[in-house]
């Protein structure tokens, strides 16, 4: 009953918010760049990250596919860099883990700590169900399509990351320190790639559900399955866990020295390999294929790489970290809110419904931009609203009144 009441402690509570006072002066060459306790560059990577993925899925939903060729130069690179924004996002979630995994005296992960996790995890796969749900109502899924259920199963970006956050759980909460859970994170990671081509390429057990082979394999239509995209997380919490050994003072000036040197030598290694299995035979398409485990590295390398340049760009623009911690910490509602305002609900049409890859290019970037700033608008309100004395009270009545308005809209 304890765990039970752990798991469901504090649901409407609002979530503690750091406190980031202690600012230390580090000089580097001609620039002098004030650090705090926070890792303000893995904000700033993942709010550039939230930034150009809102762009990619406005302009791939509105402009028209004859305008926008990713066969073809600048969209072939466009389409390239749109390819690292879910793995930045993962990389800098499991570090944020690294620092979020609070200890008791034993070096145990806390209990309370655990059921926060578990509750998070299943709330995120739940959101990320509720935004793809194939029918206006519970009655009529019945009626649904065989290709209607293979896209409501279809495993994006938050069941991903949702159960990777369970992952988690089962593989970390029984380590004793930072040290030991950021090699064991290093293992899982290598376990989740090194079984990649096992699990693409042989045969996933046909008495396994479909909705649960789409976790495995993107052959059943998944754009993010566990392999290996889980894997670019736990890296992300490797690195969390080397950077929580470094003084707080010193961990931008750590990530700004290695992060390209240690990214560099890994998207090197990734190409020469590439090269090497193409001289051999192997077939470029499998090379590029969204599960390879070539692929995988180049994208770990170049995250690496970004990140060392988001230290430089915070050395720079540091008077903005604030910004770049509200957004980069409402990245779930950037997420749903982009898509509601493009797509729509399964009760309302959205532009991208209506209007889908019918418009021109400048018509794509002007809705691109608005809805892009109502996104951040309406996430500045959200941190603005949580901050609010009487926001408890309010949450609270508008859990109810959001919970009872989904269910009448799925029933009636």
């Amino acid at each position: 009953m304890n765990q039970i009441a752990l798991l469901f402690r504090g649901i409407l509570k609002q979530p503690a918010r750091g406190n980031y006072r202690s600012i230390a002066q580090v000089a580097g060459g001609n620039t002098t760049v004030r650090f705090d306790n926070r890792l303000y560059a893995m904000d700033l990577a993942r709010f550039l990250a939230m930034v150009f993925m809102m762009q990619g899925h406005i302009l791939d939903a509105l402009v028209s596919s004859t305008i926008i060729d990713i066969n073809i130069f600048p969209w072939n690179l466009w389409n390239l860099c749109r390819g690292f924004t879910a793995p930045i996002f993962l990389m800098v979630s499991g570090a944020v883990h690294a620092f979020a995994t609070k200890r008791d005296e034993n070096g145990n992960v806390r209990a309370d700590i655990v059921a926060k996790r578990i509750r998070w995890g299943l709330t995120i796969i739940g959101i990320g169900y509720l935004l793809v749900f194939p029918a206006g109502r519970v009655w009529d899924l019945p009626f649904v399509s065989a290709g209607g259920w293979n896209a409501f199963f279809a495993v994006n970006i938050l069941q991903l990351t949702g159960v990777t956050i369970l992952l988690f759980i089962v593989t970390m909460s029984s380590t004793t320190s930072v040290k030991t859970m950021g090699f064991r994170a290093l293992i899982v990671s290598a376990l989740i790639v090194a079984a990649t081509p096992i699990i693409q390429f042989g045969q996933v057990s046909s008495v396994l559900p479909g909705w649960f082979r789409a976790y495995l394999t993107s052959a059943e239509g998944s754009i993010f399955p566990v392999f290996p995209f889980s894997a670019f997380l736990f890296l992300g919490l490797a690195i969390g866990c080397r950077l929580h050994s470094v003084p707080s003072e010193r961990r931008d000036a750590v990530l700004k020295k290695y992060g390209w040197r240690v990214g560099i030598a890994v998207a090197l290694f990734a190409v020469v390999l590439q090269g090497v299995l193409l001289a051999s035979g192997v077939s470029n398409d499998i090379l590029e294929h969204q599960m390879s485990i070539i692929l995988f590295l180049r994208r770990a390398g170049v995250v690496m790489i970004f990140f060392s340049i988001c230290v430089s760009i915070l050395e720079y623009t540091y008077q903005f970290r604030q910004w770049y911690s509200l957004f980069g910490t409402k990245s779930l509602y950037i997420y749903a809110i982009h898509l509601l305002l493009l797509f729509g609900t399964p009760w309302t049409e959205g532009i991208g419904r209506t209007h889908y890859r019918s418009l021109d290019l400048l018509e794509g970037i002007a809705i691109a931009m608005g809805i892009m700033f109502l996104t951040l608008s309406v996430a500045w309100l959200i941190d603005w609203y949580a901050r609010q004395t009487w926001a408890f009270r309010a949450r609270t009545a508008l859990l109810y009144v959001g919970t009872t308005t989904l269910v009448y809209l799925l029933i009636l």
